[in-house]
This record gives structure tokens, sequence and C-alpha cells, in this order.
């Protein structure tokens, strides 16, 4: 996309910015719309997620300015928490968006604001600058809220969980409302979000996208013959990794059959010990790795698992580890329902089980590993030719500049 004359002063808000892997979109976005032409500054947390903890190397203060390939990086301080613990885990999350508010006269200024709204919290000083500053802003929804909070652990189920919802609900209508754009990840998000509160006219579909630069280089990995099967991403409840474990241990009996999870979250102590009960011991686990090192866990992968637990919003959600899979060419095994299987499906791209279903995953495991070269390639192209067309940063960059242009409007 050429770069543009008429350049917008956008402040991209985001609880995740790298070094945190969970940062990429934001990042890769910030970069794209500075190469066009515009003014891009980020307002962004101290990085520590997924570990709870702010990395080494790096200490929380109340004045922290960075420049990161040009693009000026205002740094707020949270309490940082990756717990189970509901009302810790919401403390990480207001404090964030309450913190936001130091930055105040960094985005003085801006013509827009984008809020990458894994949660609303993230919206709490865009809000308030709305009103104060006059400065609209756009909502890019990636979790669908109260049921991120509802339909988890985090909360026990009963009276408690109804009021939350019940509260979280009328505070997202106005949210919604007040939003001069609200983008969501996939068709049937966006229709949840109109019936919640957004405007029709102002609400759109732009599916995440992988890495502009996305090359699996399978010649640079060094390793063993056979099937290799990765997991890449957040090691929580929500993602349904039990199933994957004990389909996996099934699988013993095909010895140059293995498998990798690469993460962490606070599900991975359990999915260890599940693994060892079971008797996984292809199963290798390894620490999360930088962004930029990526692509060689992806270029290590012959199929990559994508899993959700069928629980409510599974069905409007598409992963993002599913688009740097395909954005690699790497073929998947997506253990999701709803959009993200209607995605895979049409795409040709890989296998596609009903979420926690040992029976149906054991089975697709089997399958991938019986796949010939021939086939493993047909895979791969379907799923960087479904990754270039329909989840690429230019087409989706070409989308959110138009919707900041006219939130600016």
């Amino acid at each position: 996309m050429d770069i543009v004359s008429d350049r917008l002063r956008v402040t991209v808000v985001s609880q995740y910015y790298p070094p945190e892997t969970h940062g990429a979109l934001p990042d890769s976005l910030a970069r794209e719309l500075a190469r066009r032409g515009h003014d891009v500054r980020v307002v962004t947390s101290f990085p520590n997620h997924p570990y709870g903890r702010v990395f080494p190397g790096w200490r929380q203060r109340l004045r922290h300015l960075e420049r990161d390939r040009g693009i000026p990086i205002r740094r707020v301080p949270m309490v940082p928490d990756h717990s189970g613990r509901a009302l810790r885990r919401i403390l990480a999350y207001v404090s964030f968006g309450v913190s936001v508010l130091a930055a105040t006269r960094f985005v003085r200024g801006s013509d827009v604001v984008y809020v990458y709204c894994a949660q609303p919290t993230a919206a709490v000083a865009p809000m308030l600058w709305r009103r104060l500053l006059g400065i609209p802003f756009v909502l890019h929804v990636q979790d669908i809220w109260p049921e991120s909070v509802t339909g988890s652990d985090m909360l026990p189920s009963g009276v408690v969980t109804k009021a939350v919802r019940a509260v979280l609900l009328r505070a997202l209508r106005v949210l919604h409302g007040a939003a001069a754009g609200v983008v969501a990840i996939s068709p049937g998000a966006a229709q949840l979000l109109i019936d919640r509160g957004a405007d029709p006219d102002r609400t759109s579909v732009c599916r995440n996208w992988g890495r502009p630069d996305a090359v699996a280089d399978r010649s640079a990995v060094t390793q063993a013959p056979g099937t290799h099967v990765v997991y890449a991403g957040t090691i929580g409840p929500n993602q349904g990794l039990d199933a994957v474990v004990i389909a996996a241990a099934r699988c013993a009996d095909l010895p140059d059959l293995s498998f990798t999870f690469v993460g962490d979250g606070i599900a991975l102590d359990a999915l260890r010990a599940l693994a060892a009960r079971a008797g996984a011991h292809d199963i290798v686990f390894r620490p999360p790795v930088a962004p930029d090192d990526m692509a060689s866990v992806h270029a290590s992968a012959d199929f990559e698992i994508v899993a959700l637990r069928d629980v409510a919003m599974s069905a409007v959600t598409i992963p993002s580890k599913l688009q740097d899979a395909m954005a690699h060419g790497v073929p998947v095994i997506a253990a999701v329902p709803g959009d993200a299987a209607d995605l895979v499906a049409s795409s040709g791209a890989g296998f596609v089980v009903t979420p926690e279903d040992v029976d149906e995953l054991e089975a697709a495991f089997r399958a991938a590993h019986a796949t010939d070269a021939g086939e493993r390639a047909r895979l791969s192209s379907c799923a960087r030719t479904t990754a270039e067309r329909t989840m690429h940063v230019d087409a989706a960059t070409d989308h959110l500049e138009h919707v900041l242009r006219k939130a600016a409007a």
C-alpha cells in the first residue's frame, strides 16, 4: 500500500505490546500505519504477560518514554497478574485502564485513538478523552465480555456471576455506543456487539492477521524425522488442552509422532502433571519465545494445534494462533467451534474436530501423521493462500485505516 498524503495522528492503546508475544498485532498495525505516513504513538504497559510479573531488565515507573523504530511509546505502570483469581485479575485490568490516564498529555492532539480491546478496561481513558478532549476512539474487540470472565473458571457460578454479568453488560452497552467505530474479529462477534449496543453503521469485521514477513524456513530447523505437532500460545483453562494431552498419549504406538507445547499460563503446571499421569512421554513443554523468534517455532511444525473449549463466545472467536500458523503455511488441527472451524474447513488448511473430543483429536493426529509429503504441501499451500487473501496485514490495515479516518472526520 502506498504512503498516504493526508496523515492521521493516531494513538494506539493496548495493554499488550512487544516484547510480549501477545502484543504482536497492535505492534504490526502501529508500524504499518507509521510506514504509510501517519503520526503514530503508543500507550501500553510494562511487559508482564503471560507471567504476571514484570520482565527481567524492566522496572515500572511513572514516567517512561521510549522509541521503537521511530514510534514513541509511553509505558504506564499496572498491577501485574495472571492468576486464576478473579479479583486479582480484574484488579490488573482496571489498574492498567486507570493508569493510562497518566498519558493524557502524551495523547493530546491526536485525531483518533485505536483501542486494542482484549479487555474493555483498556478503553477507560479513551472514554474520558472523548468527553474531555474531544478525541474519538475506535474499539478493536478481541475478546467478548462479559463471557470472557463469566464463562471462565475465574468466577463461581451462581448469584455472583449473574450480578457481574448484568453490571458488565450495562457498562459495555455504554462503551459500544460511545465508540466512533467498533471492529470485530468475526461475523458472529460483530452481530453480538451490535446486539449489545454497537451502532450497525459503525460496526465492521476485520480478521486478525499473521506476521507480514511470515516465512517458515524448515531448512534452518534440525530435528528428527517424523511428524511434529506444535501448540504455541497461552496455556489456560479456556484452551481445552487436557483433551489434547490425553489424545496425544493414546498415540504412543506411533514412535515418530511428537508433540511440543510452547507457551505459559495458569494451566501449565496442571497440564504437565496430566501429561505425566497419562504417559504422554512424547510431549515436550517449552517456555514462550519472543515474537521475532516465532518463525523457528512455526518452521519446526508439520501441524499446529488450535484449540478452544466449547464455552460461551468460543463460536465467535478466532484465536490469533490460527492466523499465525496459516500465515507461515503450517497446516492446522483445529479443535474449535463456529467461525474458526468454518475458516479452516472452507480453506482446506487442515483437520477440524469437535472441541475437547479426545476420540476425534486422536483420529486427527493419526490422520495427520499418515499424510505424505504431497498432501502436506497441499495443506500448507491452502493455509498460506487463505492467510494472504483474507488475513494479511495490508488488507487489515486498509480496513482499519478507513475506520480510523472515518472516526476522525
